[in-house]
């Protein structure tokens, strides 16, 4: 259960060494009474800070020989979006930077293939930039106005 109190006293206990390297052992004490076993990757944690409240959670444990002790874990503020998992914030100019590059590849492809000529390279690229970044399809709109279809696609078909 996540629980926030105001930090009392914090021991550092000495070094625990463990599959993910030393770890760092500290008695964490809390103006509410709690208090409980913190470690931490760092001789100077920063989680615990005596006079400042923090958010955390306590969890009992049952040790070798049968003596039950506390184990402390500080909770990291959430944003709310992504499931619990802190929002990453896109920015909108490296996302059009990201399209621009994609639809400039595609585009040069066609020019190389016979597609497209040079000079319409940019223009193909625009066309497809827009599509991808609005979702509308302007190059079907102006193709189809410039070239009206000759038959039905029923017609088309060989069988």
């Amino acid at each position: 259960m996540e629980t926030r109190s105001k930090v009392t006293q914090v021991a550092g206990m000495g070094t625990w060494d463990s599959q993910y390297g030393t770890l760092y052992k500290f008695e964490v004490h809390f103006e509410n009474g709690d208090y409980g076993t913190y470690m931490s990757k760092s001789a100077d944690q920063n989680k615990f800070v005596i006079g400042q409240e923090a958010n955390y959670t306590r969890e009992s444990k049952q040790g070798t020989g049968g003596a039950m002790y506390y184990t402390i874990k500080p909770v990291m503020a959430q944003q709310q979006f992504g499931g619990g998992k802190p929002a990453y914030q896109k920015d909108p100019e490296t996302e059009k930077r990201i399209a621009r590059m994609s639809v400039l590849k595609v585009a040069g492809d066609l020019v190389v293939n016979g597609v497209v000529q040079m000079h319409d390279l940019t223009k193909v690229a625009s066309f497809l930039e827009q599509y991808v970044m609005t979702g509308q399809d302007t190059m079907t709109t102006i193709y189809s106005q410039a070239h009206p279809p000759k038959a039905t696609l029923k017609d088309d078909l060989p069988f």
